[in-house]
């Protein structure tokens, strides 16, 4: 891959930070070109910086339709094409939601469209770029507590199973032509659970309750996502693989 033209190009979503960052890093290893979208607030206090493998930056809302047509414009106005969409929906820390007894519609609403709706948009923006081209890759990365039925996750739980379901069903669709879609659910790993800022017990507690023992690394979901947008799982689609140590088991 040595020219503007041939050089596949993928977009990562939450990329710059976590196991987002670290996807980046992995497709930028196996070649590809990689922009990367984040949120705009992320850049404003200057305590991240995109990943130094990041062949372009684009900021907007992933709730906003707008947003998410105008950042994958950008990509293909600027790099020539659009080859493999990751859809990253984990977030910085550990989260603890509100029950559904407290959550008022403006809460529910909000989740709803940035971690289901967003990516839709965004996979509906990537779409016909592909279809057109012949070729496409999209994985969505999922949190595992978001199958485990945690108290407080309902939230989690619906928009996950709803990536899934549009996994699955996009993926029925668009077989036949050349384009793959995956959802990846990424265990509990290292960086990005704040882990040292818990009470000791609760760190053990949290590690415990995976049957291997340990925690995940970032590059042990990378290398999956990594995997699924290569020219080598061309016959692997509408599939849903865990990356989390048997803890979703």
């Amino acid at each position: 891959m040595s020219t503007h033209n041939d050089t596949a190009v993928a977009l990562v979503t939450n990329g710059t930070y976590g196991v987002g960052r670290e996807i980046v890093r992995s497709l930028d290893a196996a070649g590809l070109r990689v922009a990367v979208g984040a949120h705009p607030a992320e850049m404003e206090d200057g305590s991240l910086k995109p990943p130094g493998e990041a062949a372009s930056l684009h900021h907007g809302l992933i709730s906003s339709a707008g947003d998410c047509a105008r950042v994958m414009k950008e990509v293909v106005d600027q790099h020539g094409r659009i080859d493999v969409l990751v859809c990253n929906t984990l977030r910085r820390g550990l989260s603890f939601e509100t029950p559904l007894e407290r959550m008022g519609p403006a809460e529910w609403d909000r989740h709803m469209a940035g971690y289901l709706s967003g990516p839709y948009y965004l996979v509906a923006a990537a779409l016909g770029s592909m279809l057109e081209q012949g070729h496409g890759r999209i994985v969505f990365v999922l949190p595992v507590e978001g199958g485990r039925g945690s108290f407080g996750q309902a939230p989690m739980g619906v928009s996950s199973a709803g990536l899934v379901t549009l996994a699955r069903r996009l993926s029925r669709e668009v077989a036949d032509r050349g384009v793959t879609v995956n959802a990846v659910v990424a265990g509990i790993v290292e960086s990005g659970w704040s882990l040292d800022d818990m009470p000791p017990e609760l760190a053990a507690q949290v590690t415990s309750s995976v049957p291997a023992g340990r925690l995940g690394e970032r590059a042990e979901v990378a290398g999956l996502v990594r995997f699924l947008c290569s020219p080598e799982a061309g016959y692997v689609t509408g599939q849903v693989i865990a990356v989390d140590g048997g803890f979703g088991a």
